[in-house]
């Protein structure tokens, strides 16, 4: 799904989620609230492509291993093949302090994502779309703070705040409280970390009621991945897309 349309799903966010406010809904609203909007619109924007949720995830699933697999919150398939064309994060910002490793962890679950082997030049469309109250938005994610020898925003060196700003992550360039992050879901995941990857604000928007932030994801041209973290080779091919 290309960049036009995700601003769209954008755009019925913030339309749907103002309504349910106005609506007086305003307690109901969280991360599962989104589902349902983010669903419809898929539906409608996706054409022949099949949408599916808690998709597992084709590259961070161990063989073997127990417990409930590692999900992505939205893909679009390819309607023939059902190859993973579009995946979609959610988050849902709310007045409790911002779980910094969650956003992480979503960010480099898409940024690991590429095509299969036999799929040379195709791509994937990775977004991290992250909403809120407005004031919980910038108070607890855009502005939240990190501190080293000085105090820093979490996101700054990874996420951009204005529309078409793309942030070449450099992981080396990260305080080391940002580098800590990346490592514990190199740990976690037992899945090699990218040197750098993209980051491009693809929408934004903010009203007195309602913020919604997009983020388009994508690997570096020639992926090169840490050294010293747990050894998975699976996401090594570079998918720049």
């Amino acid at each position: 799904m290309k960049p036009d349309k995700i601003c769209g799903l954008g755009e019925a966010l913030h339309h749907w989620l103002s309504f349910q406010i106005l609506c007086g809904r305003e307690a109901l609203l969280s991360e599962s609230y989104l589902n349902q909007p983010t669903g419809e619109y898929l539906l409608k924007a996706a054409g022949k492509s099949h949408l599916k949720t808690e998709h597992s995830h084709p590259v961070l699933n161990k063989l073997g291993k127990k417990g409930r697999p590692r999900q992505i919150d939205f893909c679009l398939l390819s309607e023939v093949k059902k190859h993973l064309t579009t995946a979609i994060e959610l988050k849902w910002i709310t007045q409790s302090p911002l779980n910094k490793q969650r956003i992480i962890d979503d960010l480099l679950r898409l940024e690991c994502l590429v095509p299969e082997p036999e799929r040379k030049g195709a791509h994937i469309y990775r977004y991290l779309i992250v909403a809120g109250r407005t004031s919980d938005l910038r108070e607890m994610f855009i502005d939240s703070k990190m501190k080293s020898k000085s105090q820093f925003k979490f996101i700054d060196g990874i996420l951009g705040t204005k529309r078409n700003e793309t942030t070449r992550v450099i992981y080396e360039k990260l305080e080391s409280e940002q580098k800590d992050l990346f490592d514990k879901f190199a740990e976690n995941y037992e899945s090699r970390i990218p040197k750098r990857l993209l980051t491009e604000l693809v929408y934004e928007q903010e009203s007195k009621d309602i913020g919604i932030y997009c983020w388009r994801i994508r690997c570096s041209e020639h992926r090169q991945v840490v050294e010293g973290v747990p050894t998975d080779t699976s996401a090594e091919t570079a998918d720049p897309s």
